[in-house]
């Protein structure tokens, strides 16, 4: 186990200010993560159009497992966004209208946002921020934090953003 701290401050050892990922690096590191975790069926580009709001996503990957006799098929939907700074009204807007249409209209699916390791700070510092995170979170957003060499940080609850991490080899 590491404090969070020490681990992004790890995770962003020798960036700056100007070193965010972009879209294309955080596609390359998201079909990474998928990979090492044994998604399959990965998709790019795919729409989704059930809901009140029809909405393309980068990348879609599911992954099967199997619970005693019973198999169950969990998705990841991706949005992205490298710098996350500020409090942007309409970028968190978008985010909760689409999580929300992902609980009420697909079963067994969540969203994740995808973004730069360097955007830790500012989601734990700023109120706005980690407010509207921590609301998504509990209606089911996921965020996976990436840096430049595709070391990944993975939440699905608010409060583990701020506990100890634990680090497999």
């Amino acid at each position: 186990m590491v404090s969070p701290r020490l681990y992004f401050a790890r995770m962003n050892e020798n960036r700056r200010d100007n070193d965010w990922l972009s879209e294309d690096q955080l596609l390359e590191g998201c079909k990474e993560f998928f990979k090492s975790n044994d998604y399959s069926n990965i998709e790019y580009n795919k729409t989704f159009d059930q809901g009140g709001r029809t909405f393309s996503s980068p990348i879609v990957a599911t992954k099967t497992t199997a619970y005693n006799e019973n198999q169950e098929i969990d998705t990841i939907i991706t949005i992205f966004k490298s710098k996350i700074r500020q409090y942007d009204l309409g970028f968190f807007g978008l985010i909760e209208s689409i999580t929300l249409d992902i609980l009420d209209n697909y079963e067994q699916t969540n969203l994740m946002l995808v973004t730069d390791s360097l955007s830790y700070i500012p989601i734990i510092k700023n109120e706005e921020i980690s407010v509207a995170i921590e609301n998504m979170m509990r209606d089911g957003l996921f965020v996976l934090f990436l840096n430049h060499r595709y070391t990944y940080a993975l939440f699905d609850k608010f409060e583990n953003m701020t506990k100890p991490i634990p680090v497999y080899d």
